[in-house]
């Protein structure tokens, strides 16, 4: 049995290589979880502990000491990994060197220790490492093998591999289904957007060039009570000539007062609300709803207003109009976020996305709508919207050519962390809902000065 006492070299190691460890407060966490017989959460304290160290040599060393005492526990190789190859969101592009050692180390577990509860786990974080570094052959196997995972998120890493592959089809065990990406889904959708460009004489359709922006969010009710004031009324203080749709799911009497409150407070300013009631099945079934419904009318919003469509979150507040932070994009048939390194689901966030009425525009927002259609008669995961998001723009472009393009927010737009400097855009996922955030901090001064 692995005890302190045995691991004691790599403790000593890491207080001689590191000037800046509590060695009392240290002892107390390992000699807690080894009481408790938490082997996993004291391989984690060592690992973090490794982890800050410099690379080098002697990190090498302590880490192949660590192994050592206890090489057949796949618990060890599992925090190692966690710590020096992190496999999940948040992680921005990083040197092709930290997933592989992630690899190496999670591969080194499947080599040389007996099976636990933690199989699945490190099939799943294997998925997620060998998409990154561009093997979705290995992405996919791995992605397999986790069947069984209790977390689901083990599904996002295998569509990516699945996605990033062809494989646009119903899979028996990924619960997204690609299907929809198909070719002859997509043909059916380009020749709906072919008809419609093809309606008028001069064979614009619908599809000129327009000044109109349109600002697209769903809610609940709850939601639109919650964050729907502030941003009507942000975008009313800027004086913003965008057209404000709200789609809002299951509303309730107070939701239709706050409406009429809002009309009497913003005047002549175009704010229109679409509603839809929805049996109510729990929150795991109804949040992914609520945040892909907007995708779904999103095409049908384009052509009733016949503007460019501005998808957001409703915790979203603007610096500046958003009709003016998009010209920016005005070129491109679609602008959105691209944070390099993150997982599929999460590279192209879908807290802010403009789309041109265009042929490209209207024909990725009709692949989506089908897409979340799709996978809503089969399965509700949490961030489909940006599995939608990504995969329609990225197979629309394939389909279009040069004919579709799609830019990149700059930083100064909306950056994938707070920066030093206030973006245009302050979105209460990024900067936080509460506290004293950016975000929380001028929600409040607009509803404030207000009255509300």
């Amino acid at each position: 049995m692995v005890t302190l006492t045995r691991l004691r070299p790599v403790i000593d190691g890491i207080i001689a290589a590191s000037s800046c460890i509590d060695v009392p407060l240290v002892d107390k966490e390992l000699s807690a979880a080894e009481a408790g017989g938490d082997w996993y959460r004291l391989y984690s304290i060592l690992a973090a502990l490794i982890s800050r160290l410099a690379d080098g040599p002697e990190k090498t060393r302590l880490t192949e000491v660590m192994i050592a005492g206890d090489p057949e526990c796949e618990g060890l190789y599992l925090a190692l990994a966690e710590r020096l190859s992190f496999a999940g969101m948040g992680i921005l592009e990083r040197d092709e060197a930290i997933p592989r050692q992630g690899i190496a180390l999670l591969s080194r577990a499947l080599e040389r220790a007996p099976a636990s509860p933690l199989r699945p786990q490190i099939h799943a974080n294997l998925a997620f490492l060998f998409n990154e570094i561009g093997q979705h052959g290995m992405a996919e196997a791995h992605g397999r093998a986790a069947a069984g995972y209790r977390n689901a998120i083990f599904h996002l890493w295998l569509v990516e591999a699945l996605f990033h592959q062809g494989k646009y089809r119903r899979d028996a065990l990924c619960v997204v289904d690609l299907s929809s990406l198909a070719i002859r889904r997509v043909t059916a959708a380009l020749a709906q957007a072919d008809a419609l460009e093809a309606g008028t004489p001069d064979g614009a359709g619908p599809f000129a060039p327009t000044g109109s922006h349109v600002v697209l969010v769903s809610v609940d009710g709850a939601y639109f009570k919650r964050y729907a004031p502030a941003q009507i009324l942000n975008l009313h203080a800027l004086h913003s000539s965008a057209t404000v749709h709200y789609h809002i799911i299951n509303g309730d009497d107070e939701v239709d007062r706050l409406i009429g409150r809002l009309r009497d407070t913003v005047g002549d300013m175009p704010v229109f609300f679409s509603r839809e009631e929805r049996a109510l099945q729990g929150d795991a079934i109804d949040k992914p709803y609520y945040a892909s419904s907007r995708f779904i009318i999103a095409h049908e919003v384009m052509m009733r207003h016949k503007a460019n469509v501005i998808v957001c979150d409703a915790d979203i507040l603007f610096q500046d109009k958003p009709e003016d932070i998009v010209t920016f994009a005005s070129d491109h048939d679609i602008a959105h976020t691209d944070y390099r390194g993150e997982p599929l689901c999460s590279r192209y966030n879908a807290s802010f996305v403009y789309f041109r009425q265009s042929k490209g525009g209207y024909l990725t927002l009709l692949m989506m709508a089908d897409f979340l259609r799709t996978n809503f008669e089969r399965y509700y995961l949490w961030m489909i919207d940006q599995v939608a998001l990504f995969a329609c723009v990225e197979r629309a472009r394939q389909i279009l050519g040069s004919e579709l393009t799609h830019v990149a927010w700059p930083d100064t737009i909306l950056p994938p962390r707070p920066g030093a400097s206030l973006p245009l855009v302050l979105t209460g996922a990024l900067s936080g809902k509460h506290g004293n955030s950016p975000y929380s901090v001028k929600r409040d001064d607009i509803l404030r000065a207000y009255g509300f």
